[in-house]
């Protein structure tokens, strides 16, 4: 590839709406590293990812080289509250099973789609890690298709404080694009570029493919590969069942009990420590109502001291099934 060409393709990542050196936002980065780290899938008639992948990359080094982008006001090194659980509804088989018995007997309302739609908080330290910093709330809207092009679309939803609270006045306002990066042809690498089968099979296939899992699959690990494979499509009910045989079948999984999601959904929330991160504790929450799989958090299980974070503190978290709220990006 020589320099001419490098050019052209980083032009043709998005030639007219955003400049290239502008900033990723923080998840659209750490989704295309995600992206660009894969392993290329199999496929005939391929030569245009070769340069497609090379021009992110130069993108995404020339973003870090500037530092980290902070999109609105920072805030204090605090994180959100934890969910506090209030209820045990059984063992992890039993709350599998009824959330599978709900997502067959639901309206079938949701289609498997190549979006993934998440209203998402994300924690990130400085770059010498002597301070932390609080992002605001975000809308991630990863939209793609069977070409394998398409767009991810930062929005700024509302600020809030570490309990959740709204906190007005804060720049920039609920609905700004704070960030956007677009995909030429065959540049996107998904999990799966077909919608997944909705085989337990099909679903672990997937799963052990993002997560890197050797002989045994744990609950943690599991769980960070639905929170991948839900970052890019958004499951039917069918599908998602099928994910939930492949944690069912998972050694470590933990209940933690009924709450309310940080939209104020009724969610069962069911916990796992993924084998690559032994100091994270990740959680995904499913709703009591429709059985679907509608959130992801991670917290920290020991105290950070690099970042004066005490344990328990939040890390991420992220929900799906947002798209009826007034405030979704459209």
């Amino acid at each position: 590839m020589t320099d001419d060409d490098l050019a052209r393709a980083l032009r043709r990542l998005d030639p007219a709406e955003t400049p290239l050196d502008a900033p990723l936002p923080l998840d659209a980065e750490r989704r295309l590293r995600q992206i660009l780290d894969r392993p290329p899938v199999r496929r005939r008639r391929r030569p245009a990812l070769a340069w497609a992948s090379a021009a992110a990359i130069a993108l995404i080094l020339a973003i870090v080289a500037g530092g980290l982008w902070m999109p609105g006001t920072s805030a204090s090194a605090l994180t959100p509250t934890p969910l506090v659980y209030t209820a045990t509804p059984g063992d992890a088989a039993e709350v599998i099973a009824e959330a599978q018995a709900r997502l067959a007997a639901g309206d079938g309302g949701v289609t498997a789609e190549r979006r993934s739609l998440s209203l998402g908080w994300y924690f990130s330290a400085s770059p010498d890690g002597a301070e932390a910093t609080v992002f605001r709330r975000e809308w991630v809207d990863l939209r793609w298709k069977e070409d394998l092009s398409g767009s991810v679309v930062t929005t700024a939803a509302e600020a809030t404080n570490a309990d959740g609270d709204t906190v007005p006045n804060v720049d920039p306002t609920p609905g700004t694009v704070v960030g956007e990066l677009r995909f030429v042809r065959n540049q996107f690498r998904p999990l799966s570029p077909a919608p997944p089968d909705a085989s337990a099979d099909a679903m672990r296939a997937l799963v052990v493919s993002t997560t890197g899992a050797a002989d045994t699959l744990t609950a943690g690990d599991a769980m960070v590969g639905v929170r991948s494979l839900q970052g890019e499509w958004t499951l039917d009910d069918a599908q998602q069942s099928a994910l939930l045989d492949v944690l069912a079948d998972a050694p470590g999984l933990r209940v933690l009990g009924i709450t309310q999601d940080r939209l104020g959904r009724e969610v069962v929330g069911l916990a796992g420590i993924p084998s690559t991160t032994a100091n994270t504790d990740v959680t995904l929450l499913l709703s009591t109502d429709t059985g679907r799989i509608v959130g992801f958090e991670s917290a920290l299980i020991d105290a950070n001291t690099d970042l004066d974070l005490p344990a328990g503190s939040l890390t991420e978290y992220a929900l799906w099934d947002v798209q009826d709220r007034e405030d979704a990006p459209r």
